[in-house]
């Protein structure tokens, strides 16, 4: 993991900068389209008029607050939102060893691919897992934790759409999530959502995956950690 923190706090360096100059010229042109000065905008943001200049020509990094009140007064609204981006893989977000305890319980039957694409032209967004036989499709969405577990489920339906959308197979969406005592607690208490939308249960789930059989239908796959083996983990 120490390995790995340089290389966020590099991406994260960029994006900062890439932010700030993007916010800035935005800034500067809603200012402008409006017909305000930054004289002006700095009083109506309660601001000085050099910070607006700095903040326009990307020399400063704007606190939140300020940037949505230099927005307000342009009449603009800041929106903040978070998305998939190209360079942050599985390995980064904590999600490879799961894979790797999938892929290697996987039969041969199934060909397994990681952070596939989704396909569309300029969607970011990659399939965390995708597995395939002969009679249909795997769309693994690797998950360490839920926050906002119906968010999530839907995002993952959206991405399955997008593989489905392409696939002459029916895809499955499946859902992988650690298997701790704080999952399975959660999984209890959202009993009533997921028997409508991920019926399938965890061990039929691994009794497919590792015989190479269907698994007819969506589910959530709970994972062992890399250090016990799925085979005794879920006996026949």
């Amino acid at each position: 993991m120490r390995a790995l923190r340089p290389r966020a706090h590099d991406l994260a360096r960029q994006a900062t900068i890439e932010q700030v100059l993007r916010y800035g010229s935005e800034l500067r042109t809603a200012r402008v389209s409006s017909g305000i000065t930054q004289q002006r905008l700095a009083r109506r943001a309660g601001v000085s008029q050099a910070l607006v200049s700095l903040i326009e020509r990307g020399g400063r990094v704007p606190s939140l607050h300020v940037a949505n009140r230099l927005a307000t007064a342009c009449g603009c609204q800041l929106w903040l939102r978070l998305y998939p981006a190209e360079g942050v893989t599985l390995r980064d977000s904590g999600q490879l060893g799961m894979a790797t305890v999938i892929v290697q319980a996987a039969h041969r039957a199934y060909r397994c691919r990681i952070e596939v694409p989704v396909g569309i032209a300029g969607d970011r967004r990659a399939h965390d897992l995708v597995m395939d036989i002969p009679s249909e499709v795997i769309a693994v969405e690797l998950e360490r934790g839920f926050a906002d577990m119906q968010a999530q489920v839907r995002a993952a339906q959206l991405k399955r759409q997008a593989l489905a959308d392409r696939s002459e197979l029916p895809v499955r969406l499946v859902i992988a999530a650690p298997d701790t005592p704080p999952i399975r607690r959660l999984l209890r208490d959202r009993a009533a959502l997921l028997g409508s939308t991920l019926p399938v249960p965890s061990r039929a789930i691994w009794r497919a995956i590792r015989t190479g059989q269907p698994i007819g239908g969506d589910g959530i796959l709970l994972v062992p950690n890399r250090g016990r083996r799925v085979n005794a983990y879920y006996p026949e």
